[in-house]
């Protein structure tokens, strides 16, 4: 079985600031791994520590404590190095260069200024940039410069993609194009390791999820094990005595009264009880339909649920 291509072994990160005591703990005891071949969402809210992670992993900081191993190697091996793409949230290129221009220099930076040259034209095409070669950087739109950025980090077919917000400033349409070309690198068994508060479109691709709130894991595992975790079901009624709502309202089920009937959403684990309760109540069940959750879904739960314990 092969190595994970990322590893985070009790990591923590402790910023302090130089002319005051104050000190901001960034991460704590972090702990997730992510599989060679796959996609994984790196989720979190703002100030969650994402950032100071990817930071981490690529080596422009080292943790207090804790190991990570990025492709088996430590963050900022040469050898890791060379195998990784990365596109950060935040990021500036020389305006007075043109895109091939830009792209040659990072080819040389690579070392591989001979073979990868080719591959120029090619990923201006696939980024939608072609037809812009001698245009300075200095007047590329938002979206082009993001659009840039991707290509840069594919210059050198990588094993390891590591994108903070990789769709940040792009539209609709550029959307979908980052989202088919990321599909596209799965299918060829890239690694992605992918941050992004698009949770709907970081869905369609991502296999495995961890999810971080201030500094702390939340949760880590595979997307389609975690949602099976979470599934809720609607059962329609056609009516709802108030002693019987206030009741399932207690124990997390919602009702919403339209004008075909009653419906009533809860988790999937009450649907048996559920339905006993309404007939024995002398309520008649029209419908019973399990609904699907989403990443979103399963994000804000668990951040919630969270923050309402610490």
């Amino acid at each position: 079985m092969p190595a994970p291509a990322i590893e985070f072994r009790g990591v923590a990160k402790t910023f302090h600031h130089r002319f005051s005591e104050i000190e901001v703990a960034a991460l704590a005891n972090v702990s997730f791994e992510a599989s060679q071949g796959e996609v994984c969402a790196f989720l979190g809210p703002n100030g969650a520590g994402k950032t100071t992670s990817i930071n981490l992993l690529m080596g422009f900081l080292f943790p207090d404590s804790g190991e990570i191993r990025v492709l088996g190697y430590r963050p900022g091996d040469p050898r890791a190095k060379r195998r990784i793409g990365f596109v950060p949230e935040n990021f500036a290129f020389y305006r007075y260069l043109t895109a091939p221009e830009l792209l040659r220099m990072h080819l040389a930076l690579a070392g591989c200024r001979e073979n990868g040259a080719s591959r120029i034209p090619e990923l201006l095409a696939r980024l939608k940039l072609n037809g812009y070669e001698s245009l300075k950087i200095g007047k590329y739109s938002r979206g082009m410069v993001q659009r840039l950025g991707i290509a840069q980090a594919l210059l050198a077919d990588p094993e390891l993609l590591v994108l903070d917000e990789p769709t940040s400033g792009l539209d609709p349409a550029g959307r979908k194009e980052v989202l088919a070309l990321l599909a596209g690198l799965k299918a060829a068994a890239k690694t992605v390791f992918l941050s992004s508060h698009i949770l709907p479109e970081v869905e369609q691709i991502c296999d495995r999820v961890v999810i971080l709130d201030r500094g702390r894991l939340v949760r880590a595992g595979r997307l389609d094990e975690m949602l099976a975790g979470v599934g809720r079901v609607e059962i329609e009624v056609d009516q709802l005595p108030e002693e019987i709502e206030a009741a399932w309202a207690a124990r997390g089920v919602a009702a919403e009264r339209a004008a075909a009937g009653i419906r009533l959403t809860a988790p999937d684990a009450l649907k048996r009880e559920l339905a006993e309760s309404l007939w024995s109540a002398g309520c008649d069940v029209i419908r019973v339909n399990p609904v699907k959750s989403t990443l979103q879904d399963l994000f804000l739960k668990l951040v919630e649920d969270y923050e309402g314990a610490q």
